[in-house]
């Protein structure tokens, strides 16, 4: 009779856990960004916000795809997502209100974890030489493509996460109706960065509707590559309630 294998023990499993997160561990390595800022409709974009959280005099977000080419935690994967640029009570910041990946631990990892409302979609990425062409699909609609060239390098390079972020959910999510907010701050490394000419297309969808969230055209596209380390601190921030529920249910649950 073969022997069967068995399920690891609690000192291995730990291992396995933490070895991801250890210190000097590079969480993402190579990751190939394309971005764009988009000007927000003011009225629509504080409905999606908890209460301690405003938009200044010129609504902004930034969208992106990117490839992660390199994870410390699963395997190579897409991702794509909506940041809001917001001010606080602790200063400005981004608030992330829509985020769909390919890759179901790198979506529990972001839902469970940092409180990044991951869906599952299908996104594509493209790079050919200076051109990279990616794009989301979901339930049938494709939601954001971007058709991107290199320019001109950027020096000193704008930074990508490395900005205080507020986030719902995480860990101590109570239930539906209450759910605590959680600041951090990445640390990255940004090895490559230019600006753009890019063609950008935003379908309105119904389960995913950032079009009703955007007034204008895109502005400061780029790419950047860059490697993400962790965060420089972790701290519970707040409370959303159920009006913030109700008015983000579609962008984060369906």
């Amino acid at each position: 009779m073969k022997d069967r294998k068995v399920l690891p023990s609690f000192k291995q499993s730990l291992g396995r856990i933490t070895k991801p997160m250890a210190i000097g561990t590079r969480l993402w390595e190579n990751a190939r960004f394309v971005l764009a800022d988009v000007p927000l409709n003011k009225k629509e974009t504080k409905k999606i916000l908890p209460w301690c959280m405003w938009l200044g005099p010129n609504p902004t977000a930034t969208l992106f795809i990117v490839d992660y080419t390199k994870t410390s935690f699963t395997v190579p994967y897409h991702e794509a997502a909506l940041l809001v640029h917001v001010r606080t009570p602790l200063g400005k910041g981004l608030h992330c209100p829509w985020m769909v990946v390919d890759d179901d631990t790198a979506m529990i990892y972001g839902r469970e974890i940092l409180g990044y409302p991951k869906k599952a979609a299908d996104i594509t990425f493209e790079e050919n030489g200076k051109n990279i062409t990616a794009g989301v699909t979901r339930r049938g609609v494709e939601v954001l493509r971007i058709e991107s060239t290199s320019k001109a390098q950027q020096t000193p390079p704008p930074p990508v996460f490395d900005h205080k972020t507020f986030n719902v959910g995480g860990p101590l999510q109570f239930f539906s109706l209450v759910q605590p907010i959680w600041l951090f701050r990445p640390k990255e490394e940004i090895t490559e960065s230019y600006e753009t000419d890019a063609r950008i297309t935003i379908n309105d969808s119904e389960y995913d509707p950032i079009a009703r969230l955007i007034d204008g055209e895109p502005f400061n596209t780029r790419m950047v590559v860059l490697d993400i380390l962790r965060a420089k601190y972790y701290l519970p921030a707040g409370l959303a309630g159920g009006i913030w529920y109700v008015h983000s249910y579609y962008l984060r649950y369906r």
